[in-house]
């Protein structure tokens, strides 16, 4: 009978076996044959263990070189203590299952689950920056301006996380981590939950006294607000250099009574600013209908926070009422919109003329709040109106509205192939120009969503798109697309995986990409792309505006950070672009305060 996999292993040295059933993973032995010291339990599927990176209550974390690809990976392991645990292990499971469940840059990526020596592990990828609690410990208080693109990045991962139907349950600092350029990553969805219309209850309270809400500590339902309390609990914790609840009493009455005396952010830190004060006080708020209704609302405020931290401005408010209905009316539409792109690839290879079009129908009726939309039509002559009427607001940069008349389109059963498709793409570029990326990959599932409701032969239409859209969600950049026809199929193609390079951060590629589409010659045919052709210029202007010394070389005096802090002020005047472009601006000038501080 062959030995059990699970108890015995190999020594490294002299390759004997040895029966390790009774030892942790990376334990170090010394081997029985050759009396020398050796490490067993390294082999995880194919991950060889190399170090110890961290601990937490129920398991072990492990930095890891992957076999196959060459590359460092984080392998977390369940605790000896929870291994035979069921309800652990199946709590565990769940966490892998949840966080491999939907992507995003904010939240940590999941690469593969498996079992090894009666053990059940998760690799992810590996964040090299180390958790927000340990940052916390070394510098107590952290500026404000230091916090809130953190925050910002935080907030984005929650809202991604809420659109997936979840709540995370233990938003704390420690899980939190930094990648290599500073960037924000959640963590840890071990406790998280999968809601029912938007509500969750938890069998058993296991959270951090700092940082849970009070309806948790209840056993009350949770929902997002939840996760925002907890939110701004850490932000309180990061701000004030002490966490806004002492207690570590898990004790239901004593628990709720601290958190009912928690002193206001502004007392604890008068140094602050007051937006930042009020944001932390308001996702703090004991009623949660008191928090905020929504992450869109959060990130707003934060924003405008990092702006006054950074300038001593406010951002002027852009949103009427009625956008912001519009907006969140978006953002319902969106969830399906991965999809949405492939439709340019049928259209790609031959886009119908939206004005000329004797068969496109379309039905406008789906007017979730905000600007009127007109009834929607049923016939050609009003269907192309409709389409003339979002191109003319794309033509004017009004971006939301573009999306929401193309939009409209989409959803109106009465407007033929391949236009209804060809209208949810366009929806979905007009979502990445707003500088909402995560509402761009939303709407283009909505789009494929219905591409894959129609027929074999209409979704022959549209089958060559499906690789670009499946792209959207890689963390690669994509290559120009240079197989395709000319004109604006190829000029849509290439715009788009420029505009999904650009909003992960990936300039240089993605300039290569819209490069690629301006050097497509337009027919007469074309002539609705050339909107998006000026469009693309616009991002490679700011492209140029994005690179060179000013963004590689922090300055070596003061005189020169204010210097360059001013030139980034300069910058973001002519920028052209929404989203990344201004992120970036506002990040370098991020650093350079840092770096004046230390020059002090």
């Amino acid at each position: 009978m062959p030995p059990d996999e699970d108890i015995i292993d190999h020594c490294t040295l002299c390759n004997k076996p040895m029966d390790v059933s009774a030892l942790a993973p990376f334990s170090n032995v010394v081997c029985p044959s050759c009396n020398e010291h050796t490490r067993v339990k390294l082999k995880f599927g194919p991950y060889q263990l190399t170090r110890r990176h961290a601990a937490g209550g129920m398991s072990m974390v492990f930095a890891a070189h992957d076999n196959t690809l060459n590359r460092e990976v984080a392998v977390k392991i369940l605790s000896e203590e929870f291994s035979k645990d069921e309800t652990r292990i199946t709590a565990f499971e769940e966490e892998a299952r949840i966080t491999a469940s939907f992507s995003h840059p904010n939240v940590v990526r999941v690469l593969r689950t498996g079992h090894a020596f009666g053990r059940f592990y998760i690799a992810m990828e590996m964040v090299s920056g180390g958790h927000f609690e340990h940052h916390i410990k070394e510098r107590g208080r952290i500026p404000e301006e230091d916090v809130l693109p953190l925050a910002i990045e935080v907030a984005h991962g929650l809202k991604a996380a809420k659109a997936a139907g979840l709540i995370h349950r233990d938003v704390k600092p420690g899980n939190i981590l930094l990648d290599s350029d500073g960037h924000a990553k959640l963590v840890d969805f071990g406790l998280a939950l999968v809601t029912h219309e938007g509500q969750a209850t938890a069998s058993e309270l296991w959270a951090t006294p700092y940082y849970v809400p009070p309806e948790t500590v209840e056993g009350k339902e949770e929902d997002f607000r939840s996760d925002i309390y907890a939110f701004g609990a850490t932000l309180y914790h990061a701000l004030a250099g002490t966490p806004s609840c002492n207690e570590e009493c898990m004790s239901t009455d004593i628990l709720l009574k601290a958190k009912q005396e928690i002193v206001p952010l502004g007392k604890m830190a008068p140094q602050l600013s007051e937006e930042i004060c009020e944001i932390v006080d308001k996702s703090m708020a004991y009623n949660r209908d008191d928090r905020y209704t929504s992450y869109d609302a959060l990130i707003r405020q934060l924003k405008n926070a990092l702006s006054v931290a950074l300038t001593g401005t406010s951002e002027p408010k852009k949103k009427s009422a009625a956008r912001k209905r519009q907006k969140r009316r978006l953002t319902v539409i969106i969830a399906a919109s991965v999809l949405a792109i492939l439709g340019i690839s049928v259209w790609a290879l031959n886009p119908p003329d939206p004005y000329s079009d004797p068969d496109i129908v379309s039905n406008p009726n789906s007017n979730g709040g905000g600007e009127a939309m007109p009834k929607m039509p049923h016939n050609a002559a009003d269907i192309a109106k409709t389409f003339q009427i979002a191109r003319a607001a794309l033509k004017k940069r009004n971006f939301p509205k573009a999306s929401k008349y193309f939009d409209s389109l989409l959803r109106n059963p009465s407007v033929q192939e391949p236009s209804r498709s060809w209208a949810g793409i366009e929806a979905t570029i007009c979502q990445y120009l707003d500088g909402d990326p995560k509402a761009a990959q939303r709407q283009a599932s909505a789009t494929l969503d219905h591409i894959q409701s129609l027929s074999p032969e209409k979704q022959q239409m549209t089958q060559n798109m499906h690789s670009i859209l499946k792209e959207l969600h890689s963390f690669y950049p994509i290559e120009p697309k240079t197989n395709q026809s000319r004109g604006a199929a190829n000029l849509i193609t290439n715009m788009l995986a420029g505009l999904k390079n650009w909003e992960q951060g990936q300039l240089e590629p993605a300039s290569k990409c819209f490069q690629s589409a301006v050097a497509n010659k337009l027919t007469d045919e074309d002539r609705w792309a050339s909107t998006y052709l000026n469009l693309t210029n616009d991002y490679l202007h700011d492209y140029k505006h994005l690179t060179g010394s000013l963004f590689t070389n922090l300055p070596d005096s003061r005189s020169g950070c204010d210097a360059a802090t001013k030139e980034l002020n300069d910058k973001l005047k002519i920028l052209k672009t929404q989203g990344r472009a201004r992120y970036n601006v506002r990040a370098w000038q991020l650093d350079i305060a840092r770096h004046k501080k230390l020059l002090d």
